[in-house]
């Protein structure tokens, strides 16, 4: 009995390691419209995913998420740093060689987004799919009027540049009055 023992158990554990592993994920497991979303001329488009315990929270991480997309599509800012480092020593074919090569990519994206539209909600297998859509046209009004503000802000700043510098030569003017007439 104590031979079968031995010769049991790890075909026991072998099996259950191979039942507890996660299987992989299909396109049947999510819906059709997530990794294929549909294009429109007029409207962008982004998704989201997330599996949480709560489904509430699971829907706002999950358009959460597809906002984020849309916003990178909007507007992003990219920044790439390359490292490279190549050293060597030694003499002749005693000589040894050493290279380091390091990439990091940074994306980020920050916009104001009004109007985003949630038009899709699944729930499969307990993830929680979210598609979002934005007006196109939203973001082109939205682009003209940071535009126009950041502008009005310019001329602002221009006006009181030039206001300043009028009190000031008027100042100097009293200044030289005063001066002068004291004389």
């Amino acid at each position: 009995m104590f031979k079968y023992q031995n010769i049991l158990f790890p075909v026991i554990l072998i099996f259950m390691a191979g039942c507890s592993g996660t299987k992989p994920v299909s396109k049947k497991d999510m819906p059709d419209w997530y990794l294929n979303p549909p294009k429109f001329e007029d409207r962008f488009v982004g998704v989201g995913e997330a599996k949480k315990q709560s489904l509430s929270l699971a829907k706002k991480v999950a358009t959460n998420r597809a906002m984020a997309e849309i916003s990178s599509q909007v507007e992003s800012k990219v920044t790439q740093t390359v490292k490279d480092f190549m050293s060597e020593s030694g003499i002749g074919e005693d000589a040894e060689a050493l290279e380091y090569t390091e990439t990091v990519t940074k994306t980020t994206s920050q916009n104001v987004l009004k109007g985003i539209v949630v038009d899709r909600t699944d729930v499969m297998n307990g993830t929680t799919y979210v598609m979002v859509t934005y007006d196109a046209s939203a973001a082109a009004q939205e682009a003209k009027k940071a535009t126009r503000d950041a502008a009005k802000r310019e001329t602002a700043l221009y006006n009181e540049f030039k206001a300043r510098n009028a009190f000031d030569a008027m100042d100097r003017e009293f200044e030289n009055m005063d001066t002068s007439s004291s004389n």
